[in-house]
């Protein structure tokens, strides 16, 4: 990877469906890395099951604040609308052959005013392309935050160089693989460090197939101290990611 592209993805409202929900529609507090990759191919213009593909081996990382959650009742259509008929004739009425509509009521959790800090990291020429498209604000397609109705905004921030970092003990930002990272619990209690596991999508192939990992979350934003061999970070060790 030639570096990492950082920047705020925030909006009103968001909802990312979480794989285990039911009647009712529960949402990760954060957009899985599959959610980023939909949301860089709209912003490159890839096509419909594209990303997936081409954006396979994106590093991605992603930081902010558990937002607050609100239920909001949708409604939903059960039954398509009818076909037309091949042949309409001047008199006909609009009435006429009307499927009546099936509709019901879900609650789908909401998420209020959202704002993460994501960081992508891609080879050339992706790497150049996504950052001149975010600085000029021109994706292709609208970004959303989960839903098509819920619109999203976003801000370019900064590219900066990345590298491996050897095996050691850092302070970590973001969300973190749980199965990469060693948490040292005495500092988490000293700090009063708020976790949260979580059990997202990371990846998703063109058959709408999911492979899911399991997460580390600290819900304020703070920086966490762990013991990891797949850390990232700027050249003068700073600050330090570990990839979804």
């Amino acid at each position: 990877m030639s570096g990492l592209i950082r920047f705020r993805l925030w909006g009103r409202f968001a909802h990312f469906l979480r794989a285990e929900s039911g009647v009712t529609s529960l949402s990760y507090p954060v957009p899985p890395r599959t959610a980023i990759m939909g949301l860089i191919g709209a912003v490159l213009g890839l096509k419909k099951d594209e990303p997936q593909l081409v954006l396979q081996n994106m590093g991605v990382t992603v930081e902010g604040i558990m937002p607050v959650t609100h239920w909001h009742k949708a409604k939903l259509r059960k039954d398509p609308p009818d076909t037309l008929n091949p042949t309409i004739l001047k008199k006909q009425s609009a009435k006429e052959k009307v499927k009546p509509e099936k509709a019901t009521f879900t609650r789908q959790e909401w998420l209020f005013n959202p704002e993460y800090y994501i960081g992508v990291a891609l080879d050339e020429p992706l790497l150049s392309e996504l950052a001149a498209r975010l600085k000029d604000r021109r994706w292709h397609f609208t970004p959303c935050l989960g839903l098509s109705e819920l619109l999203a905004d976003l801000e370019y921030l900064e590219t900066i160089p990345v590298e491996k970092l050897p095996h050691g003990s850092y302070r970590l930002k973001g969300i973190l693989r749980q199965d990469q990272v060693k948490i040292n619990l005495a500092n988490m209690y000293d700090q009063g460090l708020s976790l949260r596991m979580l059990r997202m999508p990371r990846d998703v192939t063109p058959e709408r197939v999911f492979t899911q990992a399991s997460y580390l979350y600290e819900t304020n934003n703070c920086e966490v101290l762990g013991d990891t061999s797949e850390a990232f970070g700027d050249k003068r060790g700073e600050r330090v990611w570990i990839f979804l």
